[in-house]
């Protein structure tokens, strides 16, 4: 090869690193731009939960307080309208801004004691479950 060759060979290379390093760096801040609707992870649903299961000043959770009141009650439906008044105040209070249902699974069948959410139309949806006496609760968060 004569130095002419070598010499525009050796151009075109060094050419080509400058526009590597654009192609790489546009990529690598493309990955790191959050998304305009981020997903939420399962952790935000388990978060509210374990918070709901913490124990309050008189040693009681919420979640153990509404078992209460939904099993002294017999699952009437005087009791289910105050354990859906707690769970919304505090639910409302925490999740502001954001779409939620809580529901009991095991004794109330799905009974939605929190939020409003059409289940069937929601895709991605972060969920959680813990059981309190003989009751499922299931949270659902968008």
């Amino acid at each position: 090869m004569d130095d002419k060759g070598l010499a525009y060979t050796l151009d075109a290379v060094l050419a080509l690193i400058p526009v590597i390093i654009v192609i790489f760096g546009v990529s690598n801040f493309m990955a790191s731009v959050e998304p305009a609707h981020p997903l939420h992870s399962s952790q935000n649903a388990q978060d509210i939960l374990e918070l709901m299961s913490y124990s309050e000043v008189n040693h009681i959770s919420l979640l153990e307080k509404i078992s209460l009141i939904l099993s002294s009650g017999n699952n009437s439906r005087a009791s289910i309208t105050d354990a859906q008044k707690i769970a919304s105040s505090f639910l409302d209070e925490k999740l502001a801004g954001n779409d939620y249902l809580l529901t009991e699974e095991n004794q109330l069948r799905g009974e939605i004691l929190a939020g409003k959410m059409d289940l069937k139309k929601e895709d991605n949806l972060a969920t959680a479950s813990r059981n309190c006496g003989n009751y499922t609760f299931r949270i659902y968060i968008k």
